[in-house]
């Protein structure tokens, strides 16, 4: 369910980004998708496997994966500022 979820907010996101859904043609197409990439997410349920969207210019990371990475380089910056003092 989780996984479902997320490949949803992540089509959504893309389809913002590029301007069309997946196979639709648009004039206000501005990017397109290629392909997906593999990625493994630990949560409390488990892990779940997620293919997150590339697109064939620029890139794309989920808005909702980016506040982890926010936190875990919060994380990683008060370990340092630790270690160094």
């Amino acid at each position: 369910m989780i996984g479902f979820a997320a490949e949803r907010l992540m089509q959504l996101e893309t389809e913002t980004l590029c301007g069309a859904a997946p196979g639709e043609r648009s004039l206000d197409r501005v990017n397109q998708r290629n392909d997906y990439r593999d990625c493994d997410r630990e949560t409390h349920a488990g892990t779940v496997e997620l293919r997150i969207p590339r697109l064939r210019r620029g890139s794309y990371f989920p808005s909702f994966l980016e506040l982890r990475r926010m936190a875990e380089r919060a994380l990683t910056a008060v370990i340092q500022e630790t270690y160094w003092d």
